[in-house]
C-alpha cells in the first residue's frame, strides 16, 4: 500500500529528542574479543519450514485471503531465505502465540544492588539497570504471570544511547548493563523458569558520532546520502533518509550490507539462545530486506511498524512473521482513555482482520517507551483496567510494559521511562494483583493463542463491550465509563443454556439462559472476566 494513502491522522512524526529511531552496522572486520561465535552457514540446508512460513499462511492458520504481495516479491524473498542457510525456527510463531510479554528497558529494570531503591534522577541518561539485576528479579515478572520477557539491544551503543537504539559495535555487548557472561545467565534463568527472551534489534540506523569508530559499517559508503525526513507520506523519503539528522542511515539494500546483518544476528540469536526478537523501525527499511533478515535469526520476530492504518501496517506481515499492533493501541486509547466509541474499537479490530493474514501473531499493548503512559492521558485506574482487559485478553499476543503494573503515569520520551527499583517491587498493589488473576484466566482459557475472537455484545450507548474466545470459555465485559459508573449488560455468549460463568475477579456466578444469554452486572465501573465451568 502507498504511503501517500494513508490518512494524515495516522502519520506520525519521530520524537527526535531521543531514540524513536535506531540505526545499525554493516561489513567490515569483527573486533578481536567478540563474544560472538562466528557461525559457517551449511550451504545445502534448504530452511522448508521458514519459507513456507514466510510465502505462504501456515495450513492451521485463519481462511485464505487474497495475499498482497507480487510473484516478483515472492521470487525475491525464496532468494534471499535460500542465499543463506538457516537454522529451523526454534521458537517459533506456534511457540509464541501463546506467550505474554513484559517487555523492560534493561537500564530501567533493576539495578544489581537490590538494596538501592532511590529513584533515578536522570531518566534521559542512564540510570543503572543490569542484566545481573533483572535475572534476581524474574520472579516478579513470572509472578505477574508473563512467561516471556523483552529486552532492549544488547549491543555496545554510542554516548547517551542508554535505551540501547544507538549501536556503534555490534560484536560487543552495553558494558554498562553487564557482560557477555551475565547476559548468557540471565538467559539460561530464564529459560530454566519456562520463560523466553526477546530481544530488540535495530537495522536501520547506527548511532551518534564517528562512523568511522564503529563496527562494522564504518565507512560513509556503508549509508545512504544524508538526508532527514521530511514526508511521511512518501515511503522512499521514510525508508532511505534519516529519522533524526544525527543517526546515520545504513544502506540495508547493499548485499554486502544484508550478508553481514545476516551473519550477524545469526551468530547474536546462537551464541546468546535467544529465542526471539523485536526489530526496531522495520518501516524505514526496504521491505525485502526483512525476510532473509528473519530467516538467518531463525527464530519468531515481531517488528515496529508505528503507524495506525491497518491497511499501511498489515502488508508487512508477509515479509515479518509479526508486528506490533499500532492499528489497535490507537483505537484502544481512543475507546478507553477518551471515552470514545466501544463501536469504533470493534470497527477497528476488524479491519486488522482483513488487513492481516494473521492477526493472532500481532503483539497487542496499552503502554511502551515512545508513548505516553495510559495513566498520564487518564488517571482513572479502572479506565485502564478495562483498556488492559482488553489487551490481555483480546487477540493477539499480550505485551505489558514495567511500570504499568505499578501505576506509573509518565508522559512523553523520557518521562515514560521510569525505573522500576524505584516501587521496591512490591506485589501487593491493586494493579499488580489484579493483572496476576487476569493472566491466571489466560492460562485456565488455554493460553489464547488462536484467531477466535468473536464479538458479543455492543451496547446501544456505546460504552458497553463484550467479546468471548476460546469458543465461548473465556467471556469479558469492558465498560469505558470509568470509575463511579455503573449498568446491566445483556448479552448472548452462544453458550449452552445452563453453562455457568464465574467472575475471575471476584466471586460472582452468572448462569446462561436460551442462547446463552447472561446479564453482567457493572459495579464502579470496573470490567469482568468470566470463565466457563
Amino acid at each position: 500500500t502507498a504511503a501517500s494513502s494513508v490518512p494524515s491522522q495516522y502519520q506520525l512524526k519521530p520524537n527526535v529528542q531521543h531514540d524513536e529511531y535506531k540505526y545499525l552496522p554493516a561489513p567490515p572486520t569483527k573486533s578481536p574479543n567478540t563474544p560472538f561465535q562466528h557461525a559457517v552457514f551449511n550451504q545445502q540446508h534448504t530452511p522448508s519450514h521458514s519459507l513456507r512460513y514466510l510465502l505462504q499462511p501456515p495450513p492451521h492458520a485463519r481462511p485464505a485471503r487474497t495475499m498482497r504481495f507480487s510473484t516478483s516479491t515472492l521470487i525475491a524473498a525464496a532468494l534471499s531465505l535460500l542465499s543463506v542457510a538457516t537454522p529451523a525456527l526454534a521458537a517459533d510463531a506456534d511457540a509464541w502465540k501463546t506467550r505474554s510479554i513484559y517487555f523492560v528497558l534493561t537500564d530501567r529494570f533493576a539495578k544489581t544492588s537490590s538494596s538501592d531503591t532511590t529513584a533515578c534522577s536522570s531518566l534521559g541518561s542512564y540510570c543503572g539497570g543490569t542484566w545481573k539485576g533483572m535475572e534476581q528479579r524474574l520472579d516478579y515478572i513470572k509472578g505477574l504471570g508473563f512467561d516471556a520477557v523483552w529486552i532492549t539491544p544488547v549491543v555496545e551503543n554510542t554516548d547517551g544511547g542508554y535505551h540501547g537504539y544507538w549501536a556503534k559495535n555490534l560484536y560487543n555487548v552495553n558494558s554498562n548493563h553487564g557482560t557477555a557472561a551475565e547476559l548468557k545467565s540471565l538467559i539460561s534463568a530464564a529459560h530454566d523458569k519456562g520463560m523466553y527472551i526477546m530481544v530488540d534489534v535495530v537495522a536501520n540506523h547506527m548511532g551518534r558520532g564517528d562512523i568511522t569508530t564503529f563496527n562494522p559499517f564504518n565507512a560513509a559508503s556503508y549509508y545512504h546520502d544524508t538526508c532527514t525526513i521530511s514526508d511521511y507520506d512518501n515511503q522512499t523519503n521514510v525508508e532511505y533518509c534519516r529519522i533524526a539528522s544525527d543517526l546515520p542511515d545504513v544502506k540495508t539494500t547493499d548485499s554486502g550490507v544484508r550478508a553481514t546483518f545476516q551473519s550477524w544476528v545469526k551468530d547474536l540469536v546462537a551464541t546468546y539462545q535467544i529465542d526471539g526478537l523485536r526489530i526496531d523501525t522495520v518501516k524505514h527499511v526496504e521491505k525485502d530486506f526483512w525476510p532473509g533478515f528473519v530467516a538467518a535469526a531463525g527464530v519468531f520476530a515481531t517488528g515496529e511498524v508505528y503507524n495506525g492504518d491497518p491497511a499501511y501496517v498489515g502488508p508487512y506481515q508477509a515479509y515479518v512473521p509479526s508486528v506490533v499492533n499500532f492499528p489497535m493501541y490507537y483505537s484502544m486509547k481512543d475507546a478507553y482513555a477518551s471515552k470514545g466509541s466501544l463501536q469504533a474499537l470493534v470497527n477497528q479490530h476488524n479491519s486488522v482482520s482483513a488487513n492481516f493474514d494473521r492477526p493472532e501473531l500481532l503483539g497487542t499493548f496499552v503502554d511502551n517507551h515512545d508513548v505516553q503512559r495510559f495513566l498520564n492521558v487518564n488517571s482513572d485506574w479502572t479506565a485502564l483496567k478495562n483498556a488492559l482487559a482488553y489487551t490481555l485478553l483480546a487477540r493477539g499476543i499480550p505485551i505489558l510494559y514495567g511500570g504499568t503494573e505499578q501505576g506509573f503515569t509518565g508522559g512523553s520520551d523520557p518521562a515514560n521511562r521510569e525505573d522500576l527499583w524505584r516501587t521496591g517491587y512490591a506485589t501487593t498493589g491493586d494493579l499488580y494483583t489484579w493483572i496476576k488473576k487476569v493472566m491466571a484466566a489466560k492460562v485456565s482459557a488455554g493460553g489464547l493463542g488462536a484467531d477466535d475472537h468473536e464479538h458479543l455484545y455492543v451496547s446501544s450507548s456505546g460504552n458497553g463491550y463484550a467479546f468471548s474466545r476460546a469458543g465461548g470459555k473465556l467471556v469479558v465485559l469492558t465498560t469505558n465509563g470509568g470509575s463511579g459508573t455503573s449498568g446491566t449488560h445483556c448479552f448472548d455468549t452462544g453458550a449452552a443454556s445452563g453453562t455457568v460463568y464465574t467472575s475471575v475477579l471476584g466471586s460472582t456466578t452468572y448462569t446462561a439462559g436460551t442462547n446463552g444469554n447472561i446479564c453482567v452486572v457493572v459495579s464502579n465501573g470496573q470490567p469482568e472476566v468470566l470463565l466457563s465451568s
